[in-house]
């Protein structure tokens, strides 16, 4: 089979023949049909995490994926040759399973939902989650666009919230307010913070930052008035300080669960959530996969076989 494979410790990951894997009792194979590129593909390819946690070479990069059932094991009764699977990754077995491949072997399959909504669709329920939006709260969505921010977007004006997303003017405006936005915020301007505090000087309700670090991630974070939310995926939330202000910070670490990724798999199935699908290619192409999403994207890229 074909996989995008890290094959040592020392070089970037790259398109490989490999043995078709082996079905155990427990597990189910399954011909893969689209899988979705995360931020943490990107860096995994480049072996950057070969340090931080222990990998079996070759290792297989990707995360979410969807295709058809073509092999089970034993002990199985839940799932059936020609079954349609999506899944995240996320089994015990998550340096030596993955999705940038024509199979996978899964112990740990998830059927509810599509490849576009594992990590990006649980991150940004988790982060809408965190801050808890109620009717009338005003807030702001910074990273709006992509694959976590325009699922965020979409939740958090289904709860009623006010949404405030940073998109450039033209067509990512235009974007981020067909899912519900009624404000945006345009980044390229520059001060995202200051454009944002001299419309609301008295603070906003809740922040759900995907994409600050450093200072710029201090900055917007001043903006949460006292008593507010803050949700960020970049780590960068300091809880105690901000406690000090009674604002509820919470680092968010995408958790899949059947449960997550059913109440997301509905309102998918049905037209009320929007997964924008910027653009396909082939496994082949990869690496132009992988730069696309670096380059910034408008929902997901996602990788068909």
């Amino acid at each position: 089979m074909k996989a995008f494979a890290l094959t040592t410790t020392d070089q970037p990951a790259s398109l490989i023949d490999l043995p078709v894997p082996e079905t155990a009792a427990g597990d189910v194979r399954v011909r893969i049909r689209a899988a979705t590129v995360n931020g943490f593909d990107v860096h995994h390819a480049t072996g950057m995490f070969t340090t931080m946690m222990p990998h079996i070479l070759p290792t297989v990069i990707g995360r979410d994926f969807a295709g058809v059932v073509e092999a089970v094991g034993g002990r199985r009764t839940d799932v059936a040759v020609g079954d349609g699977s999506s899944a995240s990754c996320h089994s015990r077995r998550r340096s030596t399973t993955a999705a940038f491949a024509d199979l996978i072997v899964s112990a740990d399959l998830i059927f509810e939902t599509a490849a576009s909504l594992g990590l990006a669709g649980i991150a940004a329920l988790d982060a809408v989650d965190a801050v808890d939006p109620k009717s009338g709260d005003v807030v702001v969505v910074a990273g709006a666009t992509g694959g976590v921010g325009s699922i965020a977007v979409q939740l958090a004006t289904q709860r009623g919230a006010t949404v405030v997303a940073t998109a450039k003017a033209g067509a990512e405006e235009a974007f981020v307010r067909s899912l519900g936005a009624s404000e945006t915020v345009d980044y390229s301007a520059g001060d995202v913070a200051g454009q944002i505090r001299a419309r609301y000087p008295a603070g906003i309700d809740a922040l759900i930052d995907l994409v600050n670090r450093d200072q710029a991630a201090s900055a917007i974070a001043a903006l949460v008035r006292d008593g507010g939310r803050l949700a960020t995926t970049q780590g960068t939330a300091d809880a105690e300080g901000l406690a000090t202000r009674t604002v509820r910070a919470t680092n968010v670490v995408a958790s899949p669960t059947p449960g997550k990724l059913a109440s997301l798999a509905a309102p998918a199935d049905s037209g009320d959530l929007l997964v924008h699908i910027q653009q396909s290619f082939a496994l082949a192409d990869i690496h132009a996969a992988l730069a696309a999403f670096s380059a910034g994207t408008t929902g997901k890229i996602v990788v068909v076989a």
